[in-house]
């Protein structure tokens, strides 16, 4: 999901073919390539990789630990649980940099000052990585992707020590880039499916995570960098108006629902009911998702999410129950009212943050099991 890069057959099947036993040190030369954000939604972190150039051996080869395949069998059952295998690459680097000049991709290349022993181990290093199942590795979207891969074989192979950057804290960043990049929905998405987990501020070795990050922290370390080249192929992406979207229109369907529950005429009421049971069926749906990604799939990054004491597959079962004339759909939503208001009371305490969109949502499934609870009382029990 953070950041990824798809190459053909052809590419992905290249090695280097410079044998590390034969490395001249004097005319080795290694860059962190830190890639702008694409308009695919995997692509909206952008991607970061590493630039090996051997001038004695004229080779030239990019390291990528972002390479999957959309034919993987059952790719998004895998994707979704967490068990989809990421993979390293390596490829020519003009061909790396004409595919991301055909997407429109800025590309930042940073000329990094190691010494010698510096340089030769971290190329063992790679080079090793390239051979057979050591390039498979298990993705996770903010300890082990494509930038900490990068992060870990710069701060391993060096005697370079991570410098703070500040960052608020995982969360905060995995959730602001699809903000940024115009698809806000996609961003309040994964906001409801990040758990507590998320919400840690990292260390400064965490820190860099993610490429603007790891670029950052790179930067900041002035005597790391011996230069920075920039390959423009598009206009910088600012933050869009859309930023606000998701709480403007959760905002506006909370005040539809209110006057339409509110209103005591037939049109009204009849759209208020038909909100009910597309509420029912979305927070349902919504809540198993939540459930499974919190805890069943193996991302961490969505581990102790609180969003399930509102946003739970129980909507399913009241759902059914609310087309049966019986009062127990006002039980159950006294039930689900009241873990939303002890959510809402100890939200201060949590290990956990919850964004206005979070809340504005929460307000929605409240008027709801408002709803049910009146309905409840209005239902005369057999």
């Amino acid at each position: 999901m953070i950041c990824v890069s798809i190459l053909s057959n052809a590419q992905v099947g290249s090695k280097p073919s410079t044998p590390f036993t034969r490395i001249d040190t004097s005319h080795l030369q290694i860059s962190i390539l830190t890639c702008s954000a694409g308009e695919d939604i995997y692509t909206a972190w952008g991607h970061s990789a590493i630039r090996v150039i051997d001038s004695v051996h004229h080779t030239d080869i990019v390291f990528n630990y972002g390479t999957f395949d959309f034919n993987e069998p059952f790719f998004l059952t895998k994707f979704v649980k967490g068990s989809l295998q990421y993979f390293m690459s390596a490829n020519e680097y003009s061909d790396f940099l004409a595919a991301y000049k055909s997407e429109g991709r800025n590309i930042t290349e940073q000329v990094l000052r190691l010494t010698d022993n510096e340089k030769i181990s971290w190329y063992k290093a790679l080079q090793i990585n390239m051979i057979g199942d050591n390039r498979f590795y298990l993705y996770n979207f903010i300890t082990d992707n494509c930038t900490t891969r990068v992060k870990d074989g710069l701060f391993k192979n060096s005697n370079t020590q991570p410098i703070h950057i500040p960052v608020e804290s995982f969360r905060s960043e995995v959730v602001k880039a699809p903000y940024i990049q115009g698809i806000p929905w996609i961003g309040f998405g994964i906001d409801l499916l990040l758990g507590a987990y998320s919400d840690q501020a990292p260390d400064n070795y965490q820190s860099g995570f993610l490429p603007n990050l790891l670029f950052e922290q790179i930067k900041g370390t002035r005597r790391l960098v011996a230069e920075t080249n920039t390959y423009q192929n598009s206009t910088t992406k600012n933050s869009l108006p859309s930023e606000q979207q998701p709480f403007v229109v959760l905002l506006l369907v909370l005040f539809i629902y209110a006057f339409c529950s509110k209103w005591n005429h037939s049109f009204t009421q009849h759209i208020a009911k038909a909100l009910d049971i597309t509420f029912l069926a979305l927070l349902g749906i919504g809540g198993c998702l939540v459930f499974y990604m919190s805890l069943i799939s193996l991302h961490t990054a969505c581990y102790q999410n609180f969003n399930l004491m509102w946003l739970h597959p129980a909507y399913l079962i009241a759902l059914v129950i609310y087309f049966l004339p019986k009062n127990w759909i006002g039980k159950i939503g006294m039930l689900f009212f009241s873990a939303i208001v002890a959510l809402i009371i100890t939200s201060y305490w949590l290990p956990q943050h919850f964004s206005k969109e979070v809340f504005t949502l929460m307000g929605i499934a409240l008027l709801l099991n408002y709803r049910l609870i009146k309905k409840g009382h209005d239902t005369k029990p057999l």
